[in-house]
């Protein structure tokens, strides 16, 4: 996991993968009350996996006509992976069957690094309990907590099938006043993304920049200074591709649905996602707002292999929450890294028949077999924070 500069972190649950984070979700109700978020679960789920953990600093400036580089502040990642980390054994905020284990219960358990530096998250796999009992699983949360950065998630494979939620996360503290910032997160058969905000009242998703929409939403403005400012919002570098599913991200409202944006690729989570080699997640959080990108492992930019960012270059993002309908410094500090698994509970158990699941989501939890099948890649999954971020040859506004 790789903390850079503005906005980037990496962190895996349940999952296997280089640094690079899938977010997940549906527009039914879920909450996170008070704990953090469950980061992954999984009904033949694969292991998550992250590997090196560093920290760094320093920052170094763009070529001519290029944006702000970051540089890498932490990096979460193999042997010393767990060691960023607390495990929380609080009851699941979210009503999941299961029971968070501390690091003593977890380690070389259910929490444990491989040899080739892979750090591994699952779900107890061996223990047949009673229909609508708990099974065994792992929750850690960051030691150390960001207010702007760049984080990155790169993962190869996560979580997946009937009766599991897997979640890759951030949040702050005295819930929801400081805000939640859903990355990576799913559900049973989900194959769709979903980015998601949860925040005190006030904050909007401001959904001029929605590329999808801006077109027929123009046309509907009397007020020709509103149709300039949709226009030029459509046409930003921030006009995000994704589908917009509720905008206003007070979770008091809705039974805390949030304002949610779904990715549009069916490779951004589940199995497709496993199936091309996993991806990456970056998430830039910053005075302008709050953008989330994915990149499935085949295009993956090269600045970011490199450590080196640059998200000027990126295209447009999946989903931006502007600050001028949801001030970023307002709703979201000090926010801290959440990794979990958890099974059935508010959402994936609310959900599970209609997603075509059979029998009942408890009965499923109570057979361990359906947790086999833990996938791990070779290759390193990372979670990596970047910041200090300098802008060479930029226009001075």
């Amino acid at each position: 996991m790789t903390v850079l500069g503005r906005m980037s972190k990496r962190c895996q649950s349940g999952l296997s993968a280089p640094p690079v984070l899938a977010t997940t979700a549906s527009s039914s109700t879920r909450g996170r009350h008070n704990a953090t978020n469950p980061t992954s679960t999984y009904d033949s789920p694969p292991a998550p996996s992250a590997s090196n953990a560093t920290v760094s600093a320093s920052s170094t400036s763009g070529g001519k006509g290029k944006g702000k580089v970051y540089s890498v502040q932490d990096q979460f990642a193999g042997k010393t992976f767990f060691n960023n980390f607390n495990f929380d054994t609080f009851a699941d905020p979210t009503h999941g069957n299961v029971n968070y284990i501390s690091e003593s219960q977890a380690i070389n358990n259910l929490a444990y690094v491989q040899s080739d530096g892979v750090a591994v998250m699952k779900v107890d796999n061996t223990t047949t309990i009673q229909s609508g009992g708990n099974r065994d699983s792992v929750r850690i949360t960051s030691k150390k907590s960001y207010s702007t950065g760049l984080f990155v998630l790169d993962l190869q494979s996560m979580p997946t099938g009937c009766g599991t939620w897997p979640a890759f996360w951030l949040v702050g503290p005295n819930w929801p006043s400081n805000g939640e910032i859903d990355i990576v997160e799913g559900v049973n058969n989900n194959v769709n993304g979903q980015y998601t905000l949860h925040t005190d009242p006030g904050c909007t998703l401001d959904t001029s920049f929605d590329k999808s929409t801006s077109r027929r939403r123009r046309s509907s403005f009397s007020d020709r200074s509103h149709s300039r400012r949709a226009v030029a919002n459509a046409n930003s570098a921030m006009a995000f591709t994704g589908v917009v599913l509720n905008s206003n991200c007070d979770a008091l409202l809705d039974s805390n649905t949030g304002c949610a944006v779904q990715d549009p690729s069916k490779q951004s989570y589940g199995v497709p996602l496993n199936a091309n080699g996993g991806g990456v997640f970056a998430t830039l959080l910053d005075a302008n707002g709050i953008a989330i990108w994915f990149f499935p492992r085949a295009s993956v930019p090269a600045d970011i292999a490199s450590q080196k960012p640059q998200p000027s270059g990126w295209g447009s993002p999946k989903a931006f929450w502007s600050s001028n309908s949801c001030p970023s410094t307002k709703y979201f500090k000090s926010q801290q890294i959440v990794i979990n698994t958890t099974l059935c509970g508010d959402w994936a158990g609310s959900v599970y028949s209609s997603s075509g699941c059979p029998g009942t989501c408890a009965d499923r939890v109570a057979d361990p077999s359906n947790f086999d099948g833990t996938l791990v890649n070779k290759n390193p999954a990372r979670v990596v924070i970047l910041t200090n971020a300098k802008c060479a040859y930029c226009s001075p506004n």
